[in-house]
């Protein structure tokens, strides 16, 4: 509180009236760094980083105010970043699984993927291979390329429509403890899932999703479940009320750790499995004339058949 003759108001008591302490002596050279301000009989009261302060630092009796504006530098506190999950390299997934029931063309599946695509690392596989010794590369590529629709690590089980949502859904079941690219502080592998629709010209691509999934010192005995979806536009393919409910088929394919193809519905997958489903869609909300139509959403049913 600015008082009268340029002084500041620190602390009073009551009984014995206004500590003035004047502007001027607070801006002299005693308060320069490396001397320390004399404020006669002024109160100094700590406060807090919020603008509080401890009623105990205040005697019984005495009464605080405070004048002025209060300039607090604010020194931001750094963000504490999580470290990046280490994505193992060949090397480290074969010493993680060397004596385990884990074959090379499983933990290799991604890198074999990779150099079928890629002329560079197929010409020089030393390269991508380094570390690795004690095995046949050869017998490992084999057993890579005679894999097909492998279900023995993971299984997309269900899928279907969430209608409330509106999103495509599966459920997959991983079945092992180990051959997933890694425990939890890894980056693991993925599952991943895409979905297509056939709104009655042949399945569309819809999109991919994935789940994260690691190796685990245990395992229930039925498996971990995870659930994938996938937002859609299901609104765009209601029928009005009047022409009732619709039925769509649908696929998904499940491929661990290397994205399905997105051109091919019938795209075979090493790891994993398909499925084909016919899903719901109830019908739109009719509404009176000018007036915006929208869908309301019951919950979809689903028919499921595994593909051979």
């Amino acid at each position: 509180m600015a008082s009268p003759n340029n002084m500041r108001a620190v602390s009073y008591k009551p009984a014995t009236g206004l500590h003035l302490v004047s502007e001027e002596y607070i801006c002299r050279e005693e308060n320069t760094p490396g001397r320390a301000a004399e404020y006669s009989d002024a109160r100094e009261v700590q406060m807090g980083s919020l603008g509080d302060f401890s009623t105990a630092a205040i005697p019984a009796g005495d009464t605080v105010e405070f004048s002025g504006e209060i300039n607090q530098a604010i020194h931001p506190v750094p963000p504490i970043l999580a470290s990046k999950p280490k994505l193992l390299s060949a090397a480290e997934l074969h010493q993680l699984y060397a004596g385990t029931s884990v074959p090379a063309h499983r933990y290799l599946a991604t890198l074999l993927s990779t150099a079928v695509n890629s002329p560079a690392i197929a010409l020089d596989p030393s390269k991508w291979l380094a570390g690795i010794s004690e095995i046949n590369l050869s017998d490992v590529v084999k057993a890579w390329l005679n894999t097909n629709r492998n279900t023995a690590y993971e299984q997309l089980n269900s899928i279907g429509l969430d209608a409330n949502t509106s999103r495509l859904t599966g459920v997959l079941t991983v079945k092992r403890r180990s051959g997933y690219a890694g425990g939890p502080m890894t980056a693991g592998s993925r599952e991943f899932v895409v979905f297509w629709a056939d709104w009655g010209s042949g399945f569309q691509y819809e999109g991919t999703t994935s789940v994260a999934v690691h190796d685990f010192s245990s395992l229930p005995a039925a498996g971990l479940e995870y659930k994938v979806f996938l937002p859609v536009n299901v609104l765009a393919h209601a029928r009005p009320g009047s022409k009732g409910a619709r039925t769509v088929k649908v696929r998904a394919v499940l491929s661990w750790n290397t994205p399905p193809s997105t051109s091919d519905p019938c795209a075979p997958v090493v790891w994993g499995n398909s499925l084909d489903g016919v899903i719901l869609i109830p019908p739109g909300i009719n509404v009176s004339s000018g007036a915006r139509s929208r869908s309301k959403f019951a919950p979809a049913g689903c028919c499921l058949r595994e593909t051979s």
